[in-house]
């Protein structure tokens, strides 16, 4: 079983009981949560092999089993929810917490700039979908600013006094009306380069 769902079952059977031993069986524990006697034999047993609590199964007619908790679905909930997060399931997370004040505190706490696996990870809250967030293309003011934070450009212009600066081309110079050519700055890196020198070279 998948270790989410087997957390969320976990949860469930916690709060189901209160946190607190029970003395049960498992016919009861099933209906708890909506299983069959066979299956939650398992789930009691992968449980226990984890370390969340203890089933000391009795046999015989009438006899009831002891099920003691050893972690707190509260612990859980948390590690699960912060899993979510991670992995940018937010509408999971949602449903896990069931709180969406909670959830914007955890994203906004979750925001920014991160290394992951040898790669730069840039999370911000946007209220509507993001098409795309390529330069050139039709985007909304706010996606026109994320955009400028990703990609860089030839020159920029200076938001204080209007005026062209140098960006990842250091120096440039027209040479007529329709032709300049810009001296770029080394060490930086292309996206589709063959495409990009191939605009770059054709005469509009």
């Amino acid at each position: 079983m998948p270790s989410g769902r087997l957390q969320q079952q976990f949860i469930r059977l916690w709060q189901c009981c209160d946190g607190k031993t029970q003395d049960t069986t498992l016919n009861e524990l099933a209906d708890l949560l909506n299983c069959s006697r066979r299956h939650m034999r398992t789930l009691l047993n992968t449980m226990q092999a984890r370390g969340w609590l203890t089933w000391e199964a009795e046999v015989g007619r009438g006899k009831r089993s002891r099920l003691t908790f050893l972690y707190t679905g509260l612990a859980l909930q948390q590690q699960r929810a912060e899993d979510l997060l991670e992995q940018d399931r937010i509408d999971q997370l949602v449903q896990l917490v069931g709180d969406k004040s909670a959830v914007r505190q955890m994203l906004i706490s979750h925001l920014g700039r991160s290394f992951r696996q040898g790669r730069h990870i840039l999370r911000v809250l946007y209220y509507r979908p993001m098409h795309n967030l390529l330069p050139g293309t039709a985007l909304r003011r706010s996606e026109t600013h994320i955009a400028r934070q990703i990609f860089s450009s030839l020159t920029r212009v200076n938001e204080e006094n209007g005026e062209l600066e140098a960006d990842i081309a250091h120096h440039w110079q027209q040479i007529s009306p329709l032709l300049w050519r810009f001296y770029l700055r080394p060490a930086f890196i292309f996206i589709m380069a063959a495409s990009w020198r191939w605009k770059m070279s054709s005469p509009r």
